[in-house]
């Protein structure tokens, strides 16, 4: 652990030319090849299950694709289980900048593969700009950087964030943080110059309107022209998909919309005006960890007391990062008595060769993976994200530094404290540096007129795309009298329903793209059993009878599940050195271990 990490205060995942989207080609989209022609993917993406790859060529500009310019995607497929499949699903997991390809060769793509029942080819892919895709945006000579030169530019700025005790920033901390902004707006703009110097007029082509047409293109070549799209977005993949039904209506088949984003305030609002909005359930997502841990008590949840309450643990919580925050050069004391605290409840009063092991394999097998929580996806470049995120901003040449600064005060003072100062290592708040825009961009609103109805689902407490957003998009989308989207509520907490395995929740978004059922807005319960069974088994018995019970009649196999909030929540308790990063990021730890 570096010590620019360690002065990180909180954790939390989350990131001139231009015109605007032309009607006149929206619906004249023609790939430059038809077909796939599929075989093994590269071996760096290490997979374990049976997926194929294959590139596919598409014009650079879409505003001009008779220039000859042409951009690769790169493309994996896991085929239906049954051979014959029902058609063909896209999947993008998410970002802007994680790659389809990496995210589909590991759990995550067998995830939803038994989810709807093995009756489909799951497909994703790279967009434009990211990973195996060409052009990638980069600013290293790598196709994948390692993490610690991926986890390099946000630990630079994260070194400079808000310092806050657990009441809040002290007018100290704000003076502090504010003399501090002219060093790290000179890092971010040296890594600005270092990308437009490597990547020039590429930046301008990366932008969300264009990695739509693509994947329109896409399924013209997989499944035919014009024939509708079927669709399952997550977290900036529904950005994806929003713009997918603005722009192209007619194409819409049967899209899901899984941990919404708000494609209105992503498309219309100065960029740092964003991260409000994404933390608005953070806090009470948090909180859920507490009152688990209360309620499973000392015997199953390593941070409980005899009676203790959520309350007196969020406090007990608060305590360790203000000690943090008094004594920095005590944080290492802290990692050791976490650690100490987890061998005395778990079989022993002092700390057991067998309890360093265990500690060893936790760190080895997860250390990165619980980094990537807080930075985001560690198989891409921080560039790509910055140039999809802010290409699609609107245009911010008279917002300044301060303006960002301010507003991660007021978001650390009124929205969360945990989470606010975070702000500054996302890509939003940049985007006033960031030297393009895309040539293309699209302003989310109105009603599209859609051929079928699509589905919407959010969590009860998801830490960074609340479920009003979901909300949000369902009242636009049936605002014209006519109901077009459904709304499923996830009664759990994380990212994503990926995250908090429910038997209702995956027996609607089955039959959703089997069958064409749309039920009526539904909350579904989780089957989330709270501090149960041993943390560091490797057959995750109780996630995988889950999606056996909602996919009873899918064929094949059901693979390796999601790993559960017990997992997760010892592994941050366990491993994390610093106290204060280890509460924050609990409960949006599961994501990242699809």
């Amino acid at each position: 652990m570096t010590g620019s990490l360690l002065h990180s205060r909180w954790a939390h995942t989350i990131i001139f030319l231009s015109t605007l989207v032309n009607p006149s080609f929206q619906d004249s989209i023609e790939p430059r090849q038809s077909g796939l022609q599929w075989g093994s993917c590269d071996p760096t993406l290490s997979s374990v299950i049976r997926v194929a790859c294959a590139n596919f060529t598409v014009p650079l500009d879409w505003t001009n694709p008779s220039n000859g310019q042409s951009a690769t995607l790169y493309v994996a497929k896991l085929p239906a289980r049954n051979g014959s499949p029902l058609g063909t699903i896209f999947v993008n997991p998410g970002g802007p900048g994680s790659l389809g390809t990496s995210f589909l060769n590991g759990r995550s793509g067998e995830k939803i593969m038994n989810i709807t029942g093995g009756l489909f080819d799951i497909v994703s892919w790279d967009p434009r700009g990211v990973g195996f895709s060409s052009p990638a945006i980069r600013y290293l000579d790598v196709a994948t950087p390692t993490p610690q030169q991926t986890l390099a530019l946000q630990e630079n700025l994260i070194f400079g964030t808000l310092n806050a005790q657990s009441s809040g920033p002290t007018q100290a901390d704000v003076d502090a943080f504010h003399a501090n902004a002219t060093n790290v707006e000179t890092y971010f703009k040296s890594f600005v110059q270092k990308c437009v110097d490597k990547n020039g007029d590429n930046l301008k082509y990366v932008g969300t309107v264009a990695t739509v047409r693509d994947l329109v293109a896409l399924a013209d070549a997989i499944e035919g022209p014009g024939r509708p799209i079927r669709y399952w977005g997550l977290s900036y993949g529904t950005i994806i998909g929003s713009y997918l039904l603005d722009l192209f209506p007619e194409r819409v088949g049967r899209v899901v919309l899984d941990s919404v984003l708000d494609a209105t305030t992503y498309s219309q609002r100065v960029s740092y005006q964003s991260y409000a909005t994404s933390l608005e359930d953070a806090d009470d997502a948090l909180q859920t960890f507490y009152d688990a841990c209360a309620a499973a008590g000392p015997s199953l949840c390593s941070f409980a007391t005899d009676g203790s309450t959520g309350a007196s643990l969020r406090q007990r919580a608060n305590d360790l990062v203000d000690v943090s925050a008094a004594a920095p050069e005590m944080w290492h004391i802290t990692a050791d008595s976490l650690s100490a605290i987890y061998d005395v409840f778990h079989g022993g009063s002092s700390v057991s060769a067998r309890s360093l092991d265990r500690l060893n394999e936790l760190e080895h097998r997860y250390d990165m993976r619980l980094r990537s929580t807080v930075y985001g996806s560690l198989d891409t470049h921080p560039s790509a994200t910055y140039a999809i995120f802010c290409g699609d901003s609107i245009d911010s040449s008279n917002v300044t530094t301060t303006d960002v600064y301010n507003e991660i005060v007021r978001v650390t003072k009124d929205v969360s404290n945990p989470h606010g100062p975070l702000e500054i290592a996302v890509s939003s708040s940049w985007c006033h540096l960031w030297p393009a825009r895309a040539v293309e961009r699209h302003t989310s609103q109105g009603t599209p007129k859609l051929p079928n109805q699509i589905l919407l689902i959010g969590n009860s407490y998801d830490p960074s795309t609340p479920v009003s957003s979901a909300r949000k998009l369902r009242d636009r989308l049936n605002a014209g009298g006519t109901r077009q989207a459904t709304l499923i509520q996830n009664d759990g907490s994380g990212h994503s329903s990926l995250s908090m395995d429910s038997a209702c929740t995956y027996d609607i978004i089955k039959r959703y793209f089997v069958e064409g059922v749309v039920p009526g807005d539904t909350l579904c319960g989780t089957n989330f059993q709270g501090f149960v069974g041993d943390p560091f088994a490797t057959n995750h018995s109780t996630s995988t009878s889950i999606i056996s019970a909602a996919m009873a009649d899918a064929t094949g196999p059901v693979g390796s599940a999601s790993i559960t909030m017990t997992q997760s929540s010892v592994l941050a308790l366990v491993v994390w050195p610093v106290a204060c990063m280890l509460f924050s990021s609990m409960v949006s730890l599961q994501f990242y271990f699809l």
